[in-house]
């Protein structure tokens, strides 16, 4: 969407000038596309990508399970532990590889769904097998 051009289309687009600092503004457009004063901001290092994502709540952790060795028992495993847990409405979540040598699976989530507390999830998931290390931290705004 081109802000002066008045079209309505699928999607908007505005280029970003990359300054240093802690501030990052939007058009109100977006603003009130997104209806929300607050969204959580990832960056997907691999593909060079920010995604924005709307928020209803400041309260956001970041999940990261670093993987030994991917098979299809510990995918399995790591799905109940989630369901246990009531981790099912996820922000965002992703898995990679890097060169077949470490393998991780990362996710951003409201602790608000959990069923118990964080740390007792950290426990469940540092049990897994083939499961190296766990880090479960909040986002800072």
């Amino acid at each position: 969407m081109a802000e002066t051009s008045g079209y309505e289309g699928a999607t908007a687009g505005r280029v970003l000038d990359f300054t240093k600092g802690d501030k990052i503004t939007f058009p109100s457009s977006f603003k009130e596309a997104l209806g929300t004063d607050r969204a959580l901001m990832v960056l997907v290092y691999k593909d060079r990508q920010v995604r924005i994502f709307p928020l209803e709540s400041e309260d956001v952790y970041y999940l990261s399970v670093v993987i030994g060795k991917l098979t299809n028992d510990f995918l399995t495993q790591l799905s109940r532990t989630f369901k246990e847990y009531g981790l099912i409405d996820l922000l965002y979540s992703t898995g990679v590889c890097l060169r077949g040598t470490k393998c991780f699976y990362e996710c951003y989530f409201s602790p608000h769904q959990l069923t118990s507390d964080v740390k007792d999830l950290e426990r469940s998931l540092v049990n897994l097998e083939g499961v190296v290390q766990v880090v479960v931290e909040p986002v800072k705004p």
